[in-house]
Order: C-alpha cells, then sequence, then structure tokens
C-alpha cells in the first residue's frame, strides 16, 4: 500500500478533490457550485467524515460519510442508519489498498456513532445517485459486495424523448376526469398553503423540502411556479408533479385517490408543460421497476441506468 494518510477535509481540498471526484465517478461529475451546494452547504455535513486519502499532499481518493445530525421534515435523525453518499478513487492509484482503507475508516466513523448499518448513496436531502451504477462502476461494485455490502433494491433512472410524444388522449382522459369532480391544471401562488397540505400529509417528509426549494426559487424569479401541476377534487389538491429543467418529479396522488387515472393526466400534463417551454427530453433519476412498468414506459420513457442500493450491517 502507498504511504497514505486518511484525514478530514479542508477548504483547500476542493479543487483537487472534485478532479478526483470526476476522475473516480465520470457519469456523475460535480463541479464547484453543486459542491458548496449539495455538500458544504449540507445540514449533516461535518468536515471530519469527509474522509481524504492523501498521499504526499496529493488528493488521491474519498468517502463522503453523513448521518442525520438535523432530521428531515416528519422525519427523525435515524439514529442507527448512516451513508456514504460517494466514495471514489483516482483510476491512476487503485488497486493499491486506498479504496479498502478509505472504507475502513468510514465504516469505523459509523461504529464509533453506534450505527447499526450503513447505505451507500441514497441520502437525503443531497444524494447524487440512487446507489452503484452496475454497468459502469461494476468494478466498485463487487468491491462493495466482498466486503460485506448486499443488495437490498434496483432503482432505475429512466429519459424520455417529448418532441413526438403523443397526448391527443389528453383532453378526453381530462374530460372523464371531470365528470368525476377532479380538475387538473397549473398551481396558482394563492394555493401554496393548500400544496403543502397535500405534501405534510400525504408525501414523503424530502419531497416537502424539494418543493419548498423550488417555489422559494420562484419567489425569487429563479424558478415558475407553472413547475407544479395540480389535481383538485372537491377544491382540495390531491395530487402534484413538479419538474426543474428537463428533472421531472416528483409527483403524487392521495393513495385513497390512486387508480383512477388522475397520476396519469397529472403526468401528462406537465410533460406538456415542458414541451411547451421548449424543453426536448424529460429524464427521472430514480424509480422502481413497478412504477416504470406501469407509469413511465406509457409515456416513451426508456431506462438508461441501473442502480443497486448496497447496505451493510454493523
Amino acid at each position: 500500500m502507498a504511504n497514505v494518510t486518511v484525514r478530514g477535509y479542508r477548504g483547500e481540498d476542493e479543487g483537487a478533490l472534485l478532479a478526483v471526484w470526476n476522475r473516480a465517478l465520470p457519469l456523475d461529475p460535480v463541479d464547484q457550485a453543486t459542491f458548496r451546494r449539495k455538500v458544504l452547504l449540507d445540514p449533516n455535513f461535518d468536515p471530519g467524515w469527509l474522509l481524504v486519502a492523501d498521499v504526499a499532499g496529493d488528493v488521491v481518493g474519498f468517502s463522503l460519510c453523513l448521518i442525520r445530525r438535523v432530521p428531515l421534515e416528519r422525519g427523525d435523525l435515524e439514529p442507527a442508519r448512516g451513508w456514504i453518499a460517494a466514495l471514489g478513487v483516482d483510476p491512476a492509484w487503485r488497486s493499491r489498498g486506498i479504496g479498502a482503507l478509505l472504507l475502513d475508516r468510514s465504516l469505523a466513523l459509523f461504529r464509533e456513532a453506534s450505527r447499526q448499518e450503513v447505505l451507500l448513496a441514497p441520502y437525503t436531502p443531497n444524494y447524487f445517485v440512487p446507489g452503484v451504477d452496475e454497468v459502469h462502476y461494476a468494478d466498485g461494485l463487487a468491491f462493495l459486495r466482498q466486503r460485506g455490502f448486499e443488495v437490498v433494491s434496483r432503482p432505475l433512472s429512466m429519459d424520455a424523448n417529448l418532441v413526438k410524444l403523443d397526448l391527443s388522449w389528453l383532453p378526453e382522459r381530462e374530460a372523464r376526469l371531470g365528470r368525476d369532480g377532479v380538475a387538473v391544471r397549473l398551481l396558482l401562488p394563492c394555493e401554496i398553503p393548500a400544496l403543502f397540505g397535500l405534501l405534510q400529509t400525504h408525501m414523503p417528509g424530502d419531497w416537502v423540502r424539494h418543493a419548498r426549494e423550488v417555489l422559494t426559487d420562484a419567489t425569487k424569479g429563479l424558478a415558475g411556479y407553472d413547475q407544479f401541476t395540480v389535481a383538485l377534487h372537491a377544491e382540495e389538491i390531491v395530487g402534484y408533479c413538479q419538474f426543474e429543467g428537463d428533472h421531472f418529479g416528483p409527483f403524487g396522488v392521495r393513495d385513497e385517490l390512486q387508480g383512477q387515472g388522475i397520476g396519469t393526466v397529472l403526468l401528462a400534463r406537465c410533460l406538456q408543460t415542458m414541451r411547451q417551454k421548449g424543453l426536448h427530453n424529460a429524464w427521472v433519476l430514480w424509480t422502481s421497476d413497478e412504477t416504470a412498468e406501469h407509469v413511465y414506459a406509457r409515456f416513451g420513457f426508456r431506462e438508461t441506468r441501473r442502480f443497486a442500493v448496497v447496505r451493510k450491517r454493523l
């Protein structure tokens, strides 16, 4: 093994760390602004938990470790769980034991914090990917499995071309919902409290945070209220979807109203708005096989990447 020092992150590491990150994880590069927003400004970030592998002053690897220090909305601190949000070694320095050393030090941090399990990648609020890309990072997945990590789920990301999307059926579907008292349209700013009534009662806590961030940007002129489409029944918001740029989602409908076609119309209307804004494509970073088959495939979405969410019990 090389003469490696594993230490906590220092501010002056930023440029070198990002260079290593982008060489080690070429399908998931980050720039300075993204790194500062999603790592340094994350409420759970601790510089001592962003482990850096240092060889004679050169950064050659890293492991971004996190435990929840601030609860998500509608959540707790998840005291039994920890996350490695990103892990990488410079390709020029692989096969020298650096990855194993970083992983061992990472697991030691979690044990000292009395964690019972560690997941790689699916950390909220600031995850980068759902898990380990099974094709493009196959060697990394094999490395983790050899060290006791097990695959617990296999989410996928999907992409669709919007240019030729056929929505000629949409008016008839909307009319059918209308006869049942359901209307689907863009969110009005005055409906923000009603939207959060839905989110805080019926949707995951991280969706609440995500919607709040986009709507906060809307108040600054950095986003639009038309990035939200809502479904109303008896003047109550019962479903919604949103997008940012060509990133679609999340979207959901109250459990007791699912299966009535509301989600299909929400999705269609949202994609239509995206196309009207000149977007040619839409992508979903994280979904399940069931949702992919029954929802997204009907709109031309196709699998782009397959991930393995891996866990190690401590």
